[in-house]
């Protein structure tokens, strides 16, 4: 994580941070989105929290232990913590303006329980169910019997977590997990009660009125432009917030607001007090206005083929295609760099970077060879006149075009074929906005496409999983899958990786999703903006100590 520190002011502060508003739930255990991680991050309180420097300090857990074969976790919860049980004000009908709790009517009793061990039993056996459909799961499969529930081979009440006492909390692992502090801090380990769970029938984090906060933010209001965040006034932990309230400003994917201002130029203004920017947006950001930026590789720039196209349904031509590609080893963009691997940086096993621990899956560049199989492939095809058409977003037109210059030079100089055909080939860019290319990857109607994919979470396992889940370019993802199951039941971070790399080099080596580049994402504080806590490659954007230099 990355924190900017300064002197907190006792003066009460009003923050404002845009995001896209990609918001399905406020339940942690199925949260997906950046924008979801984002809230959780600041409306519940796991059992510790990760401090300025990283290190691991209390949440709702006053102290814990660990046993020397780090197998065994029991944490002592602080007690008197409550859930926040906010009233709401409706604003139709006979009752306008006047305040009554909809969770109190709902449940039909009066309803204000302690925040207790029993709390996170719940919560975590939620979050290892195959049907909660956990995008986090990976990280805490380690817990004993996480794997064998999640494939129903056992039920839930088997999970390795238990409340010894309402305050006491033990959790057993099948194998130490150098990582599961760090799990535990994020959102798939907050706790949830089961009672008001249970209330919901079904509607748990759909609504604010179907949701129990338990941090030092509650979602007061959702707007058409903007969410709000107001302090919780009976939050009860170690670290109180002195901001009493935070504007989640909608912004459309181009970070451009609803007046049709853009992110930087309102950092710029002052108007927002931190942001989300990626590469592009870095590069217009002034040098000397005071905007601190604070880069991470989460996005990885991948050529999509399309396996239902008449030329890249045959493999040996896709295999030749992506290693004719130019590799990009420098660039003007401070923000793009040659991707070894398809999984970014971002992503981690245990605390170590997932690429670094897997290697190298993306191949060099080798014209001869790309010659040799687009000569073997094109003896298969009936056609001889061959037309591509690439597209990309308008960003990103240069960089296509210089990594295209490997296959200009290349197979786009064959003229005959292995048996002295006349072969024409003809290459062509076409750039379209992000949403115009979605439809046309949704609908399969292209030939390639250079294309985004961005890490919501940590997990090499989640991120990787999109591939076969979404399955773009219909590729045979059998190898894949299979790999990714053995992942997430791996007993140690050695076997993780090992899986890890065999999913993602089975989805490269079917050159239907090729790495290309590798791009920064920035976050962003405004001048005299200090103490927000952003937590790389999850999202995650802690405003709790958040204050501003007077």
């Amino acid at each position: 994580s990355v924190f900017s520190s300064c002197s907190k002011s006792e003066k009460m502060i009003d923050f404002i941070y845009p995001f896209e508003g990609n918001v399905n739930s406020y339940d942690p255990q199925v949260a997906a989105t950046s924008d979801e991680y984002l809230i959780i991050e600041n409306t519940f309180e796991g059992l510790i929290r990760i401090d300025d420097e990283g290190n691991i300090i209390k949440g709702c857990a006053d102290s814990w232990e660990i046993s020397d074969d780090g197998l065994t976790y029991t944490f002592n919860l602080k007690q008197g913590l409550k859930w926040n049980i906010t009233t709401d004000k409706y604003e139709e009908g006979d009752n306008k303006g006047e305040f009554k709790d909809k969770r109190l009517q709902m449940l039909g009793y009066e309803f204000n329980p302690d925040i207790t061990a029993h709390d996170f039993v719940f919560a975590l056996r939620r979050a290892v169910l195959p049907e909660t459909e956990a995008p986090m799961f990976p990280s805490v499969s380690s817990i004993t019997n996480a794997v064998e529930i999640n494939s129903g081979k056992l039920g839930a009440d088997k999970l390795g977590v238990t409340a010894k006492d309402d305050y006491t909390l033990v959790i057993t692992l099948t194998s130490p997990d150098s990582s599961f502090m760090q799990t535990l801090s994020s959102s798939v380990a907050m706790p949830c009660n089961e009672e008001f769970f249970n209330a919901t029938k079904g509607r748990y984090g759909l609504d604010t009125k179907y949701t129990l906060f338990n941090g030092q933010f509650y979602v007061n209001q959702i707007l058409e432009s903007s969410y709000l965040l107001k302090r919780n006034e009976e939050y009860k932990g170690e670290f109180p917030t002195v901001i009493s309230q935070l504007s989640l400003k909608i912004v459309d994917e181009n970070g451009t607001d609803s007046a049709g201002k853009t992110v930087y130029d309102k950092l710029e203004s002052g108007s927002y007090d931190a942001a989300f920017i990626t590469g592009q947006q870095s590069d217009k950001i002034g040098k000397t206005n005071g905007i601190t930026l604070t880069p991470y590789e989460d996005t990885t720039w991948a050529l999509l083929l399309n396996t239902a196209d008449e030329i890249f349904s045959n493999t040996t031509l896709r295999h030749a295609f992506c290693i004719g590609l130019s590799r990009i080893a420098e660039s003007d963009r401070d923000y793009l760099s040659d991707a070894k691997n398809l999984t970014p940086p971002s992503c981690l096993i245990g605390t170590e970077i997932a690429a670094e621990k897997i290697g190298v899956t993306a191949y060099t560049e080798n014209n001869s060879k790309s010659i040799e199989l687009w000569l073997k492939g094109i003896k298969e095809l009936e056609s001889r006149d061959i037309e591509i058409t690439v597209l990309t977003t308008p960003e990103m037109e240069t960089p296509l075009k210089e990594l295209l210059q490997g296959v200009q030079s290349g197979i786009a100089t064959v003229v005959k074929d292995s048996d002295g055909n006349a072969v024409t080939f003809t290459l062509k860019v076409e750039t379209l906005e992000m949403a115009e290319l979605d439809t046309a990857i949704a609908k399969r109607e292209y030939d390639a496409v250079l294309y985004p994919f961005k890490s919501a979470s940590p997990s090499p396992i989640t991120f990787l999983r999109s591939f076969t889940d979404e399955n773009k370019t219909g590729f045979d993802s059998t190898a894949a899958e299979t790999a990714l199951s053995s992942a997430e039941a791996a007993k140690d971070n050695e076997s993780t990786a090992e899986y890890v790399r065999q999913a993602e080099q089975a989805i490269v080596d079917s050159f239907s999703i090729y790495p290309v580049l590798s791009q920064k994402s920035y976050y962003a504080c405004a001048k005299n903006v200090c103490g927000i806590n952003f937590h790389a490659g999850s999202g995650r954007v802690s405003f709790v100590n958040a204050t501003r230099e007077e």
